[in-house]
């Protein structure tokens, strides 16, 4: 039987601004590999291998890449649903930023990071991370790998940009103009231009406007499903209408694009109990 312990740990105050929580995923010695979907998020994740080789990769399509973490890589924003195996022995740390968090730490574009996942060494000229990871393998107490994380961030940590701050502040106005064009919107509260707001976007969070505010619905209408199985045919078109989607085709078409798997199957998943992890969004609180 495979088994999964999973560690929420929260941050010290200190850097609860660009950390929003770490994660650490264990499988037990004995134990068969452990596969899980970890649903997108649309933030930036470091993971760090603790153990042996684990293996993450988009399901779905006919040729499917398989991503062997070794050591620290971090993810591009989390668009689209991730697999992940963890063998016997398998102990990843994940560390999750917030919004904000990733530039404030590495001051390098996010629209940088081009590819699913990206050796933090190759963002920083001097190299740290390599020892770092060496440094954390030799921890074992949760509280001890989060504190050299802390301590390796801290000398790192640099103020909000005006622009990235003035980003932040807006975007509570996505959420609140779920029939209106959000950019507009923006545009005309702050009297900056779409075409700044647009690259604000993507330098800062890595991502459109467009992408977020359909990122947000779709995701609101995943919460409806962790809360009840949809079965049927009624509850469906109730929830079309309430989470604004034209017909059944369109909610086809955001499923598969954020999870690579139909409605029905993902309902038919929550209601068997499959594992589907549900983590904690920014975007959509």
């Amino acid at each position: 039987m495979s088994v999964l312990q999973e560690q929420f740990i929260v941050p010290p105050r200190a850097l609860q601004q660009v950390l929003q929580y770490f994660v650490l995923l264990t499988v037990e010695e004995g134990a068969a590999p452990v596969v899980r979907t970890l649903l997108p998020t649309f933030q930036i994740v470091m993971l760090i291998n603790l153990g042996p080789t684990a293996e993450i990769w988009h399901e779905g399509g006919a040729l499917v890449q398989v991503h062997r973490v070794d050591g620290i890589v971090v993810t591009a924003p989390l668009k689209k649903a991730f697999q992940y195996r963890l063998p016997e022995n398998g102990r990843v740390l994940a560390v999750n930023f917030t919004l904000e968090g990733f530039f404030r730490l590495f001051q390098v574009p996010v629209e940088h990071l081009t590819d699913d996942f990206t050796d933090p060494d190759d963002l920083l000229p001097h190299r740290p991370f390599a020892q770092l990871w060496q440094q954390l393998r030799l921890l074992h107490n949760p509280t001890d790998l989060v504190q050299a994380i802390v301590d390796f961030s801290l000398p790192y940590l640099r103020a909000l940009e005006k622009p990235q701050a003035e980003l932040m502040a807006q975007l509570p106005l996505l959420a609140e103009s779920r029939h209106l064009n959000p950019l507009k919107v923006m545009a005309a509260a702050t009297k900056v231009s779409e075409r700044t707001w647009q690259l604000r976007f993507q330098k800062y969070l890595g991502f459109s406007v467009k992408e977020a505010s359909r990122f947000m619905r779709f995701r609101r209408l995943l919460g409806k499903l962790e809360q009840r199985a949809v079965s049927e045919k009624e509850d469906w078109l109730a929830l079309l209408e309430q989470h604004g989607y034209y017909d059944q085709s369109h909610l086809i078409h955001d499923f598969t694009h954020f999870l690579q798997q139909s409605p029905t199957k993902v309902s038919m998943q929550l209601l068997q109990g499959d594992a589907i992890c549900f983590t904690r969004t920014e975007l959509v609180e």
